[in-house]
Order: structure tokens, then C-alpha cells, then sequence
């Protein structure tokens, strides 16, 4: 009688064998980190290894863009997000953008992205390049930001327009001309790399010519695209297509002359 005293009762035998398989499955969910956590850091790698390969293909679409008139404004204007960061204000500013680049930045414990502005001679700023880049520290994520001041010629500053320095805010499609700037996310006390930097990064880097041509449609809860295209009703699905002002008066005259015929 004495020794049942030490017996384990069924509830402390399914305790301890639901303790042993937690044990197990806790081993195996370590096996499945650390070769997660391998793969990750080889999917890092090769995306730096194909990044360092596709460079020289960038460059030669950058030169190639930078010949179609307004490709920039087009591209960022088509984007279904960026669009409502844009005023017009920043529409004159950008018509002068030629190239647009993004960088990857590796150096010595740090990691992070440059956004490189190009632009043609204008009447707004004296830059030729404006750049804005975040940089991680590799073991502790702190961030560092860097950019150049833009030189704004007197009485051009965009961002002292439409109610004052903005910081790239969002504003409502019947607001387009009004509101914070664009160029306000160049300002140095703009430390937020999302969600403008990210719309550079994955979407206008990556497929410039999509968003140039205005294929940037979102996607219904199916996966497939809305009817709203095809009846005509959604104003907000319009292609953006800004040409030089010169071409636009001359096919305005084209379209009167058809009409007379």
C-alpha cells in the first residue's frame, strides 16, 4: 500500500507527456528558425549578388528614359499611391526630373537605400542632383539619414507654398493643388523612409515602364480586377499622361482641324 503512494496518477502521466511533446516540438521549430534564418541570409545575398549584376542593365535604362519627356512625372503620377503625395505645385518642379535612381547602400556596419534625384536646368532650384539616403546600423538598426539642402531660387520654393513646409503628406484626390509638398520628405527633420521610400524601392525601381504606362490597377478581394475600368465610372483608375506643353497645343489643333472634316 505504501508504494502507490509514489505512483503517478493519470493526470501527472498526461501532464508529463504533454510536456514532453512540447519539448519535442520546441526542438523542431528551433531546427526550422535556423534554417529559416540560413535562408534568409543566403536570399540577402544572392539579391545583392543579382543586384550587383542588373547595375550595368539600370544604367542603360536610366539613359533610355531619360530621353521620353516627362517619364518621371508620368511614372509617379500613375502611381495609385504617390499620386495624392504630389501637388501641382510639385508637377512644375517635376517636369524637370530626368533621372531617378536607387541605390542599395552596403558599407562598414551599415545597410539602407539612397534615393538619387536627377534633374535638368530649371527655374526652381539651382541642383542638378538632390539625394536623400537611410542607413541601418547592421546590429542595432539604429538610422542615420543624409541629404543634400535644396538650393530653391526666391520665390520658388514649393514647399513654403500650399500652406507651408510639408513633410510628403497625403492628401485627398480634390485636394491635389493644395497641401503639405512632395519635397518636404527632403526636408532634414524627415527621418520616415516609409511609405515614400518603399514606393521608390519595390514599385517605380523595379517597373518603371509599368507605372510610365499606367498599368498600376489595383486588384479586387478575388485577386482580379475591378469592372469600375470598363464602365468608365472610377475617375481615380485615369491614366496620367503629361506631355510637353508645346505637343498638347499642337494636337489640340489636330483634333479641331479632324472635327472640321
Amino acid at each position: 500500500g505504501g508504494s502507490a503512494s509514489f505512483a503517478m496518477t493519470e493526470v501527472e502521466f498526461e501532464d508529463a507527456k504533454l510536456e514532453q511533446d512540447f519539448s519535442e516540438l520546441q526542438t523542431v521549430e528551433d531546427q526550422i528558425k535556423k534554417l529559416t534564418d540560413e535562408q534568409e541570409e543566403k536570399m540577402v545575398e544572392l539579391d545583392k549578388e543579382y543586384g550587383r549584376k542588373k547595375r550595368p542593365l539600370y544604367d542603360e535604362r536610366t539613359k533610355i528614359c531619360s530621353r521620353i519627356p516627362n517619364f518621371w512625372l508620368n511614372a509617379l503620377l500613375n502611381h495609385r499611391e504617390l499620386q495624392y503625395y504630389i501637388s501641382t505645385s510639385d508637377q512644375e518642379v517635376l517636369r524637370h526630373l530626368s533621372v531617378l535612381d536607387v541605390k542599395e547602400i552596403e558599407e562598414e556596419g551599415y545597410q539602407g537605400t539612397r534615393y538619387c534625384f536627377s534633374f535638368n536646368k530649371n527655374p526652381f532650384f539651382d541642383n542638378q542632383e538632390i539625394f536623400k539616403e537611410f542607413k541601418y546600423k547592421k546590429d542595432n538598426g539604429e538610422l542615420q539619414v543624409n541629404q543634400n539642402p535644396i538650393n530653391w531660387k526666391d520665390g520658388m520654393d514649393v514647399t513654403k507654398q500650399n500652406g507651408g513646409a510639408g513633410k510628403g503628406k497625403k492628401r485627398d484626390a480634390a485636394d491635389v493643388s493644395e497641401g503639405p509638398s512632395f519635397f518636404g520628405w527632403f526636408d532634414p527633420d524627415e527621418d520616415c523612409e516609409s511609405p515614400i521610400g518603399e514606393w521608390f524601392r519595390e514599385d517605380l525601381w523595379k517597373d518603371p515602364f509599368k507605372y510610365f504606362c499606367g498599368e498600376d490597377e489595383e486588384e479586387d478581394e478575388d485577386g482580379e480586377e475591378g469592372d469600375d475600368d470598363e464602365e468608365g465610372d472610377d475617375d481615380d483608375d485615369e491614366v496620367v499622361d503629361v506631355g510637353d506643353d508645346d505637343e498638347d497645343d499642337v494636337e489640340g489643333e489636330d483634333d479641331e482641324d479632324d472635327d472640321e472634316l
